[in-house]
């Protein structure tokens, strides 16, 4: 497994823990269509939510955050709206949310964890 793919599961599960931890129902990871792929799908409240996580291993790059631009929204939303029409979910407000994680150097550790939620164009 390539190191960037490593790093991303470990974010995965890190923002999976933080999220349950704060109420949400994991519904899905890495949930994939022909169009793209979500990297969590959880239940909020009353709300369907898609997650996507940006893992980094420092900020040499920029902060995880920045790494989610328009385009990637729209397509955010998009795929929610296909993962709920294809399971009939009885949810009707949906949102997508946005998580970055930050490990300490090479090693599991995380430095540090934003969750913004309700991320819209």
């Amino acid at each position: 497994m390539r190191a960037k793919d490593r790093t991303g599961l470990i974010g995965e599960q890190l923002a999976a823990d933080y999220l349950t931890a704060r109420g949400h129902r994991l519904l899905a990871r890495r949930w994939r269509s022909a169009r793209g792929e979500l990297d969590l799908i959880t239940v909020h409240g009353t709300e369907l939510v898609a997650v996507e996580v940006k893992t980094r291993r420092g900020t040499g790059f920029g902060d995880p955050l920045e790494a989610v631009d328009e385009q990637k929204l729209r397509r955010l939303h998009r795929l929610l709206g296909e993962y709920a029409s294809g399971r009939r979910v009885p949810l009707r407000e949906r949102r997508v949310d946005v998580v970055g994680v930050l490990l300490a150097g090479q090693g599991e550790d995380c430095v540090n964890i934003e969750h913004l939620q309700d991320v819209r164009l």
